[in-house]
């Protein structure tokens, strides 16, 4: 495994001058190859709120980027496949602003996307129709588990949980809440998409800020709320520090996942300031009245629902970038802190090469493209059976640059990758 310090430092300082103090201060700049203090991906900046009326990412995304580190790379992420050279280039220069930075692995899968965008439209009705399924199956099947509490409701209701937030929630929050792109169908589904979302799940203006920024863009940092959150418990990076009981930490983890999902609403109430009548709303449904009305059977059947949402859901997301045959990029000349002044280039290297994708076309179907993590990393805007479409080509692009793709033909691959990391990461 390459070394894996989940550490990473800013390749200039914030006057834009080398972080090495032996290197001379008019050397080239890592970000955009300019020699100079100042850097075009450093200088670029959003328009107002409300200057562009039509965006992939919707106007949150918009609000996001321009407060974050690095609006040029999530601007750049969330336009990859679309018309960057006519229209959005156009729009972008009425506004006085220069367009950022990119290189010639962007343009690479810029002009992937674009094609699968285009030879593959009919995947985004395969996606159309699952959606509905699930909005269906969830709508359905959970007053079913309410009212006859049991293992196979259980089981069902589990499933539903966890593939509704896998396909609509992420995919809905990453195209700026449009699941469908038919304006009366979002519109007519947004409402009741909107109860689940804040009911069970998290707080999606604090989920935007996390998830975009922090994950998206700075991805196995210490500002990742993902895996590198889980230490002290778990430990999967060199910078950490090593506690006696890591050693078990491979043992272990199984038995944190449950309660993984149950936390959600909690946080979101608590911690993420969502709405406090959605969290009673959770206690009613998912504690109160399963206790009340259908006694220890309605405890079990409630604790067991949400106990394997938890595996199944948690263990999808463990394994995306947490593999033992990962990159992880060190603190040296190749490291990367995701702020204004990242080269895109070298943000999608790093993204590639600390992500991995499994599994096949229904997996990618099924799960909402959860296991086709680098795709998604390169492309998050998109409708997730269009990133098992790209993965031949993505390949084909890693291989031209020499970049790292790590992909394994299931799930169970994958976990094992990640307990060997969790292992090597745990030994004395």
């Amino acid at each position: 495994m390459a070394e894996a310090t989940g550490i990473h430092e800013p390749l200039l300082n914030e006057h834009g001058t080398s972080k090495n103090k032996d290197e001379p201060a008019d050397k080239t700049c890592p970000a955009s190859g300019k020699t100079g203090k100042r850097c075009a991906v450093e200088n670029f900046k959003l328009p107002p709120p409300g200057t562009f009326t039509s965006h992939p990412g919707g106007q949150e995304h918009l609000k996001t980027a321009a407060q974050s580190e690095c609006p040029a790379l999530l601007f750049l992420a969330y336009h990859v496949g679309c018309d960057l050279d006519g229209r959005i280039a156009r729009a972008v220069k009425a506004n006085g602003i220069e367009m950022p930075d990119s290189g010639e692995l962007f343009a690479d899968v810029h002009a992937l996307v674009t094609k699968v965008k285009e030879e593959h439209k009919n995947q985004h009705w395969v996606f159309v129709a699952w959606s509905l399924i699930i909005t269906v199956g969830f709508f359905t099947i959970l007053p079913w588990f309410l009212l006859r509490p049991g293992v196979a409701s259980a089981i069902t209701v589990s499933l539903l949980f966890e593939v509704y937030f896998l396909n609509i929630f992420h995919t809905r929050h990453h195209k700026g809440g449009k699941v469908y792109d038919i304006p009366w169908l979002d519109k007519l589904t947004a409402p009741l998409y909107e109860v689940v979302d804040n009911t069970w799940g998290y707080n999606p203006k604090a989920w935007w800020k996390n998830h975009h920024e922090y994950h998206h863009m700075s991805t196995n940092a210490n500002c990742d709320p993902d895996m590198p959150a889980m230490y002290p418990l778990v430990r999967l990076f060199q910078a950490q520090e090593r506690r006696w009981f890591h050693a078990a930490q491979t043992f272990y983890f199984p038995l944190l996942l449950p309660f993984s999902v149950a936390r959600f609403p909690v946080e979101s109430a608590f911690k993420h300031g969502g709405p406090k009548a959605y969290f009673v709303l959770w206690m009613v449904l998912m504690w109160i009245w399963p206790c009340a009305v259908h006694g220890w059977t309605g405890l079990y059947a409630t604790l067991f629902a949400q106990g394997l949402t938890g595996v199944t859901l948690t263990s999808k997301f463990a394994v995306s970038h947490s593999h033992v045959d990962l990159v992880a990029h060190s603190t040296e000349a190749d490291s990367l802190l995701t702020t204004k002044k990242t080269k895109m280039d070298a943000w999608m290297v790093n993204q590639i090469e600390e992500s991995m994708s499994w599994g096949g076309y229904w997996m990618t179907v099924i799960f909402g493209g959860i296991n086709m993590q680098i795709e998604h990393h390169m492309a998050p805007g998109l409708d997730p059976p269009l990133l098992w479409c790209m993965a031949d080509g993505l390949k084909g692009i890693c291989k031209k640059h020499k970049i790292r793709y790590t992909h394994e033909p299931s799930i169970f691959h994958a976990y094992s990758g990640l307990h060997r990391r969790m292992w090597v990461m745990g030994k004395p």
